[in-house]
């Protein structure tokens, strides 16, 4: 045959399958789906070629899954309907019939990723489109991304998939390619770039398109609307490594695979093929009638016999896919390299984590929802096996005689499920020795076994189980293999991607649960109880689903759904009973959840919430600046109950009226359903809005309070959780560990303007007029808008158990006993910000005290009469968590000595750090308390390395300063006020204790982001509005004008700003502490505080060569060839090059005695730069080794690494 016939047929052949067209509606209908799902924020069109690619990837990424089938069925067809010892006999070579069969499937699936791109057009202009988010029609948007992304995967995936599946003469096979893809593009290249720090490695490891998203992030809204994706630097390399390793797949597969029919049966492996069984052949002679002995078999058939038979058939299951290469090899090997690469995984920003078996179950037990984890190849791998083993007979030929063997059905499906469970089991034992490795590794020995077996055992692989046994009856049911995994992978993707898809409810999505945490103070704390519930729902469904699939459980030549639904009805009376028991199962336990869900709990979902808080502000908006009554004087009085997990909470609030007119009623916005009790009030007051639903009432006086009189309103709030929710327990009060936040409890007086929509988008979707996210830095109004900065006296009575601690703001006046219950009193000797929590745990106390030296303070912000007292420093920690103890009553320490010898006064007496459950890293500030989760006390820093929890407490400390005493106004550049400069004190703080050399790796780690993808469009700082402006670019560009204009003037301006704003109106801004900024920088410089503060300005600087000559004296003559360029960049992207001619570092370095790197400075002085390509000479004592322009990263320079060179030596 020729090969235009063979790939003729082959093409022809396959489109008469259904799963071809199945996989071809499935791309369209998801290419149709997606871009309707989603909505881009950061003023991207959803026809633009970086939203097409995103998609792209995506749609990609679900051909590489399911698409296999095509590949597959090509490469081994023949094998599989045993016409191979005919059609190898043919006059065919074998260029002809792997080549045609190959290019008919790259053909078909081509052709199948296209009509995702139909979709895309269908979705983008068809009916229902949202034309407000599409640009005008692109032809090369779609054709750059089909080219350089679909295409390649397409061409890459079915050679690797075309060569798994010809070598092992077995369809399925071809997915376990795909599987491979997978974890080497994603799972190996993720942890490559990430992990391991080797970018441009794993980044050629890169098919499915992931640094495609990550290098968009660093695109400007501009870019991302016109930008077209582009073969070029990594992703063109990305596409070199794939097609090579494609091409090598197929030359393999070439040379290996035999065009002859092997008459003995041989294991096909990916290395070379052996035979089955080394057993010489039986040499007997035809006429050898030698009598045998025919044993006496029992034919009873009893319950006995069917434990047995079920055993057997598990054993044989879990035996037939342990030995083949992917069983156990796949998991074990990602088990092993978890293990190994701990160091990796165990670190944040750089610093070593204790290796605690919470920390290490985190990595461990990802919830079956989760995609972004490596260990998404165990229900991968289980949708592969399940189909393995509900086709094994089918696939080897002899189910005509196995279905004629007296084993019921459920035998069959029980023992097979029995054998996938039991790889299952190992496969979770694996994830065990990780988490020890992992723990050996990291020299942690504390090993909690009994935490493992619930969480990996009990928990985990309840999941994992769960799963396998829904795939396992989809493959009954479907009764087509590709198909059923088709349908597998389709009902995976919706237990990935049900919340965006609109299915919200725990209820409808299989094998989920409301979510569980472990810590070391909580334990597995309140989530059992919803989870046990959920997940004997799901077992009640998953025992129903087991029974259909025995109903259904084919057995003979008669495939066709008439035939089994016959079979299904005759089968039914003997299996009516456990249906039953099933049914009234998931009856009940639905039942129950959906009582506590939705009856004794409120079920909201996301689309919920959005429109209750579009309610909110559509009912009560309209009194936003009606005049309100001013907090002044709180006393509560809080019971904790933690075996209850309640808590009672009553208080009196002290309210003033510091407007001019008279209030005729107080508002109060409270938490929505669970609000507060009661409310009452010392004056004769009427409820005439009461809406419990969105958290809103309305109290009318019979007088009206007037100016300068005041009311006594008394509440009452029960914390006490009924039932569980949908979405889980409310873990504020637990056994060990609680933390009620007045945040989440305690009533607002007034509207409560935090919980407006904030997103333009979906303003305009409720039909809510156009609103900025933040009120603008020049609004004058903003600025009176004081009600986040008012001080309030505070005093708290808080009960507890015997055992336990409780704490509260303020000193502590006295403490006593009430039966089992252990009273603390707790009193305020200033006013604090009208934020406050309540702890309560088993906790150990570090107590210790700061002496302020003598004078006081410098140039201090408080009157004279104002003298710094000694503080008390408290720290409450988990006894097992001692290790960061010391570390931060030093950090407070000197916290405490930098910041009142710099800022003023600390002025309260007492300064706490609680530890509570959680796994977060940070900490939290509030006034006089500062409170961390069990993660902070994971740092375990090296000695001599970088010493994060040190600063992170001393940033905290700082707020006490910038946010609790200096509270600036709510609008633009807010968060600059607070964070940057929380940040840039917090690293005078390290370096005035731990040393300049300590500040430099602390700098070094946070530039790390620099490395990090993203778009230079932003506003200026004095507008700063995210994470990355206000943590990184703010105290860089503070640190920056430090160095050139000295750290006691930026000082200076700091304390001039403090000594100049209290918490009364109107408020700072970035334009008052940029007017401080300029009063104390040199005209001079003046150009530089406007470049680093007043626009968003961006360096690139690079030196080009460096050289170095000895002159006749002896020292070294260096001459640096540099570039350099300065642009303004606006908020969409568009960038404006200015001139420079600018004050810049120029280094020399000589390496260090003590570690050999090229860090000693030979030379470091400022010299004028300007625009382009320029040449500057220096001498230098000795031998230089590296050189270059602005090496210490002052300047915003998002390309650090070009910033200096190796110095060659010239003659």
């Amino acid at each position: 045959m020729k090969f235009g016939e063979i790939f003729r047929f082959e093409v022809t052949y396959q489109l008469r399958y259904v799963s071809t067209w199945l996989l071809f509606a499935v791309l369209f209908l998801f290419g149709f789906t997606l871009p309707r799902l989603g909505t881009p924020t950061d003023g991207t069109y959803l026809n633009s070629p970086s939203t097409i690619a995103f998609f792209t990837i995506f749609g990609s990424a679900l051909w590489l899954v399911i698409g296999g089938v095509v590949a597959g069925d090509a490469a081994t067809r023949d094998r599989h309907t045993r016409m191979h010892p005919l059609t190898y006999t043919t006059p065919v070579s074998k260029f002809n019939y792997l080549g045609a069969r190959f290019l008919a499937a790259l053909a078909l699936n081509v052709s199948i990723m296209l009509i995702l791109y139909t979709g895309f057009v269908f979705s983008f202009y068809g009916p229902g489109a949202r034309t407000q988010l599409i640009d005008q029609f692109r032809l090369a948007s779609y054709v750059t991304n089909y080219a350089y992304i679909a295409l390649p995967m397409a061409i890459a995936a079915t050679a690797i998939q075309f060569a798994f599946a010809a070598l092992s003469g077995r369809a399925i096979t071809s997915y376990m390619g795909s599987l491979v893809i997978i974890i080497v593009s994603h799972l190996i290249g993720t942890t490559l770039r990430f992990k391991l720090d080797w970018k441009v490695f794993g980044s050629l490891l890169d098919l499915l398109g992931i640094t495609i998203i990550q290098d968009m992030e660093g695109w400007t809204p501009i870019d991302k609307n016109i930008r077209l994706i582009g073969l070029e630097g990594t992703w063109l390399g990305s596409r070199v490594t794939w097609f090579g390793l494609a091409i090598g797949a197929l030359a393999f597969t070439y040379f290996r695979f035999q065009l002859s029919h092997v008459t003995d049966v041989r294991k096909w492996r990916l290395f070379g093929s052996r035979p089955a069984s080394t057993h010489p052949a039986n040499q007997a002679h035809g006429n050898d009638f030698s009598l045998i002995n025919v044993p006496d078999v029992s034919r009873y058939f009893v319950f006995r016999t069917h434990i047995r038979q079920t055993f057997a058939i598990a054993g044989a299951s879990f035996r037939s896919i342990a030995k083949s290469w992917g069983g156990l090899t796949i998991v074990a090997v990602l088990a092993i390299g978890t293990g190994l690469f701990a160091t990796e995984y165990m670190e944040w920003f750089g610093v070593p984590l204790f290796a605690r078996t919470e920390e290490v179950l985190r990595i461990l037990t990802p919830s079956l929802s989760s995609y972004q984890t490596h260990w998404i190849v165990i229900p991968l791998l289980t949708i592969f096996y399940a189909g393995e083993l509900v086709w094994s007979e089918r696939e080897a030929g002899i189910n005509e005689l196995s279905d004629t063997t007296p084993v019921p059905e459920s035998v069959l499906f029980l023992g097979k499920f029995m054998g996938l469970a039991l790889l299952i089991v190992t496969w979770v034992a694996f994830l065990m020795v990780a988490g020890i490795i992992n723990q050996l590794i990291m020299g942690y020995y504390h090993f909690e076994m009994d935490v493992y077996l619930r969480a990996l055992f009990g928990i985990q692989l309840t999941n994992y189980l769960l799963f396998a046994l829904l795939v396992f009856v989809i493959h009954v049911l479907v009764n087509q293999k590709y198909i059923g995994h088709m349908v597998a992978m389709g009902a995976y993707g919706f237990i990935l991607f049900a919340s965006m898809l609109g299915v919200e409810h725990k209820l409808l999505i299989y094998a989920s649960d409301t979510g569980w945490s472990y810590s070391d103070m909580r334990g597995f704390g309140p989530f059992m109880k919803p989870w046990l519930w959920f997940k004997m729902y799901w077992a009640s469904w998953a025992f129903l689903l087991a029974m259909l699939a025995t109903l259904f459980w084919t057995r003979s030549k008669e495939g066709g759904l008439n035939a089994r639904f016959h079979l299904a009805q005759h089968r039914f009376s003997q299996h009516r009973p456990a249906l039953l028991i099933a049914v009234v199962l998931v009856v009940v336990s639905g039942g129950f959840i959906f009582y506590n869900t939705n009856v004794l709990n409120v079920y909201l979902n996301n689309a919920d919430r959005m429109a209750m808080r579009a309610d909110y502000e559509r009912r009560y908006g309209k009194y936003m600046h009606v005049a309100r009554p001013v907090l002044t004087r709180a006393k509560l009085h809080v019971e904790i109950y933690p075996d209850e997990q309640t808590a009672d909470i009553r208080g009196t609030y002290h309210l003033v009226n510091r407007s001019k007119v008279p209030i005729d009623s107080i508002h109060l916005s409270t938490v929505l359903y669970d609000g507060i009790e009661a409310v009452s009030f010392d004056r004769a007051a009427s409820a005439v809005v009461a809406d419990a639903e969105l958290g809103y009432h309305i109290y009318s006086l019979k007088n009206p309070l007037q100016p300068g009189d005041s009311v006594q309103m008394n509440v009452e709030v029960h914390i006490k959780p009924t039932g569980f929710s949908n979405d889980g327990v409310d873990a504020s009060v637990v056994a060990n560990g609680s933390h009620i936040d007045s945040n989440d409890w305690m009533p607002v007086i007034g509207y409560d303007n935090d919980r407006r929509l904030r997103n333009a988008q979906d303003r305009q979707k409720y039909g809510l007029p156009p609103h900025a996210e933040r009120s603008s830095l020049y609004n004058v109004a903003a600025r009176y808008e004081a009600d986040h900065a008012r001080l309030i006296d505070f005093e708290a009575v808080v009960g507890t158990v015997g055992d336990q601690i409780a704490v509260a703001p303020g000193s502590l006046t006295r403490t006593w006993t009430k039966g089992d219950r252990r009273y603390f009193h707790y009193v305020t000797n200033a006013p604090i910000l009208n934020e406050y929590a309540f702890f309560s745990a088993r906790y150990g106390v570090r107590e210790a005290q700061w002496v302020p030296p003598s004078p006081v303070a410098r140039n201090s912000v408080q009157e004279s009469k104002n003298t710094a007292k000694p503080v008390t420093i408290q720290v409450f920690y988990h006894p097992a968590h001692d290790a960061n103890v010391e570390r931060m009553v030093k950090s407070a320490q000197a916290s405490l000595a930098y910041y009142g010898q710099e800022f003023g006064v600390y002025p309260y007496s007492h300064f706490r750090v609680l530890e509570r459950p959680g796994p977060g890293r940070g900490m939290h500030a509030e006034p006089m308390t500062i409170d961390y989760q069990e993660g902070y006390s994971l740092m375990n820093p090296k000695a001599g390395g970088l010493d994060l929890p040190y600063h992170i407490l001393a940033h905290e400390v700082a707020h006490q300063w910038w946010g609790i005493t200096f509270v600036p106004a709510a609008v633009e550049g807010v968060g600059f006020l607070v964070e940057s400069l929380a940040t840039y004190s917090a690293m005078q703080v390290v370096e005035a204790t731990l040393g300049y050399e300590h500040l430099l790796k602390y700098l070094s780690q946070m530039r790390q982001e620099y490395e990090v993808p993203r778009s230079r469009a932003a506003p200026s700082l004095l507008r700063a509005s995210n994470r990355f402006m206000n943590y990184r670019k703010g105290p860089f560009a503070l640190y920056a004008l430090r160095s050139y204009i000295g750290k006691d003037r930026v000082n200076d301006a700091l304390r001039r700003l403090l000594r100049s704003y209290t918490a009364s109106p109107p408020l700072p801004t970035t334009l008052d502490f940029y007017g401080e900024l300029n009063a104390v920088t040199p005209d001079s410089l003046h150009y530089l505080l406007n470049d680093l503060f007043a626009t968003n300005t961006f360096w690139e600087l690079k030196t080009e060569q460096a050289t170095a000559t000895q002159t006749k004296k002896g020292d070294w003559q260096v001459a640096l060839t540099v570039q350099a360029r300065k642009v303004i960049v606006d908020e969409m992207g568009v960038e404006k090059p200015v001139p420079m001619n600018d004050w810049i570092e120029i280094g020399v370095f000589s390496p260090t005695e003590k570690d050999n790197q090229s860090n000693q400075p030979l030379y470091l002085k400022k010299h004028r730069i300007r625009s382009g390509r320029q040449t500057i000479s220096v001498t230098v004592p000795r031998q230089p080794t590296r050189a270059g322009i602005d090496p210490n990263h002052l300047l915003i320079d998002l390309e650090m690494d070009d910033n200096t060179e190796g110095v060659k030596v010239q003659n």
